[in-house]
């Protein structure tokens, strides 16, 4: 089992981004727009291939929301072939840090596939790889919460000064 903890800071408050993450997270969770064709991505460069490209497997999510806390409990498996890729399970949480600002971070294990042959390829050929992949899945879902909710708050200013 090997331990990931990743963490990206937002430019919005953690009050205005609440309720569209618990939304994002929810929608993540049943496989909804924007997620309904998740793959997590490995560039080919970073497994040391020599040639430009990546790796996309397709995955299935299961997410228990728990907007109180505003975090979300996440597993992430294979969608086509469990058995021969990582598992991880871990926590999407909200967190401000000050007024302005807030994070978004992911924390959790994921397993290595068969055993102790996949501790290995996980440690050489694929070292960094599952890490890598969560870290693009973290940053989509933060792109997409910071752009959603400049959106909404630009929807509202127009309204405000009468503009459609």
């Amino acid at each position: 089992m090997k331990n990931i903890e990743l963490h990206i800071e937002l430019p919005i408050p953690a009050a205005a981004a609440h309720d569209e993450t618990m939304a994002l997270l929810g929608a993540l969770g049943r496989s909804e727009p924007p997620f309904e064709d998740l793959a997590l991505a490995l560039g080919l460069r970073s497994l040391h291939f020599p040639i430009a490209g990546e790796v996309r497997i397709p995955i299935a999510t299961h997410v228990e929301l728990a907007p109180v806390h505003w975090e979300a409990t996440l597993e992430i498996n294979s969608a086509d072939h469990p058995n021969f890729f990582p598992r991880f399970r871990g926590t999407m949480t909200l967190n401000a840090l000050d007024t302005n600002t807030s994070e978004l971070s992911l924390q959790g294990s994921y397993i290595p596939p068969i055993g102790s042959v996949g501790d290995l390829i996980d440690a050489t050929i694929l070292h960094g790889a599952a890490e890598r992949s969560l870290r693009d899945l973290l940053e989509r879902i933060a792109q997409l919460l910071v752009t959603t909710i400049h959106t909404r708050e630009e929807a509202t200013a127009r309204r405000a000064r009468g503009l459609r």
